[in-house]
């Protein structure tokens, strides 16, 4: 029996193999330039304020282009699309450690470079997620999803550690430039991809056919399902923006404040290395609710705590469910989704994604001020279960979900190996 990441999709798929890599070594780049624009816009202004109105400034195009970008990824062969963007990207950090290097660097430039690379990595989501399903049969789709959480839980955890390393001995200038590195590799993989062509063309470009996903998700009661289950779970059950408050009631400091920040991290990328088993499960709907729950509980029992080494397991063990979680989203969605609107449906999907922890940080903020920090994680985290209880009671049609058999034997083979 399997039990650690199965890296089948890896040794079958050439293609896929080309875009983890590429994926997998941007993304950790990215982190370092996520670490890096925050610290550079606070040293420049020395203000709490300016570094919030750079998480504005990012959102709009996040939201934006999350919708546009599926409606090209539908139209335009996703390759070439991938590797476009990815030029975007690099011309970005490269502005930015230009803009970096000078005696007096331009603030107004942070905020827009910031906000276009958002907008940059939002167009590139539904590309990727509407690529991989073509380059692989579904029933290694879930070792896929877990390979993909793999290297982001691995980045979210190392990347911004190595941009304060870099930050902290060679400069800012530095930081970027790794950044530029890492996607001047992504480009040499990405390349190496076949073509990926449209698999239908329905229409013109225009603003209507955009939105055919939304249009789509209408009908198909399961996978908005999906959606929803995670809104719940980050809405009610991410308490991020009570983090500073929490680590002052366990009378932790700065060091403290910066564990709870990746202990979530740590939890997935753990489960993502033990995750193998993931693929024998045939009641995938199922997998997803349960996951859902165990997230709420282990939030819960973050919020019931004053030992701080307990409250980082407790969220550790959510950051695991998350992951579990994001495995069956991933996959119920790709299965569900016809192949010439999975751009579109996956740029509803990061829209979705995206506004559910900003959602969360308010909803976590008001109740914990007007109540209480431990009352505020406690709630919310009963809230995720109650809600995965109602979804499981009322969406039959995704408690019920089962996978369908792989279509070929020797998918068959390696899904049980």
């Amino acid at each position: 029996m399997r039990v650690l990441v199965d890296t089948t999709p890896l040794r079958v798929s050439p293609d896929f193999r080309r875009l983890w890599i590429g994926q997998a070594v941007s993304f950790l780049g990215s982190m370092v330039t996520t670490a890096a624009l925050p610290y550079q816009v606070f040293h420049q202004t020395h203000s709490s304020l300016a570094v919030g109105l750079l998480g504005v400034a990012q959102l709009g195009p996040l939201l934006v282009c999350s919708v546009v970008g599926g409606g090209f990824a539908d139209r335009i062969d996703k390759r070439r699309l991938l590797l476009a963007v990815t030029l975007v990207a690099l011309a970005c950090s490269a502005t930015l450690a230009v803009n970096a290097s000078l005696d007096h660097p331009r603030l107004w430039l942070l905020y827009a470079l910031g906000a276009a690379a958002s907008g940059v990595f939002a167009f590139s989501y539904p590309v990727v997620r509407s690529l991989l399903p073509l380059l692989l049969e579904d029933g290694l789709r879930p070792a896929a999803f877990a390979l993909q959480s793999t290297y982001g839980s691995f980045g979210m955890m190392a990347g911004p550690a190595v941009g304060g390393l870099l930050i902290g001995s060679l400069g800012l200038t530095s930081a970027y430039a790794v950044d530029v590195a890492t996607f001047a590799v992504a480009l040499v993989a990405f390349a190496g991809i076949a073509p990926a062509p449209p698999i239908a063309v329905e229409g013109d470009m225009s603003t209507a056919s955009f939105f055919g996903g939304l249009r789509f998700l209408r009908g198909h009661s399961v996978v908005v399902s999906v959606f929803a289950i995670d809104l719940v779970a980050m809405v009610f059950g991410m308490p991020r923006a009570l983090f500073p408050a929490l680590a002052v009631r366990l009378r932790g400091g700065p060091v403290l404040y910066g564990l709870l920040l990746s202990s979530v991290a740590a939890g997935a990328f753990v489960a993502s290395l033990a995750s193998g088993w993931t693929a024998r499960v045939r009641q995938q709907g199922r997998a997803l609710l349960v996951a859902v729950a165990a997230w709420g509980i282990a939030i819960a029992a973050a919020g019931l705590t004053h030992l701080p080494v307990l409250v980082l397991a407790m969220l550790a063990c959510a950051g695991g469910a998350d992951m579990i979680s994001g495995v069956y989203r991933s996959t119920i969605t790709a299965a569900l989704t016809p192949d010439h609107l999975r751009g579109r449906v996956s740029g509803v999907e990061l829209a979705v994604y995206a506004g559910g922890p900003v959602l969360g940080d308010i909803e976590a903020g008001v109740v914990g001020g007007l109540v209480s920090v431990p009352f505020a994680i406690v709630s919310g985290g009963a809230a995720c279960v109650i809600g995965a209880a109602v979804f499981a009671t009322r969406v039959r049609g995704l408690a019920t979900y089962r996978r369908r058999p792989p279509d070929r034997p020797e998918v068959a083979a390696a899904v049980a190996d």
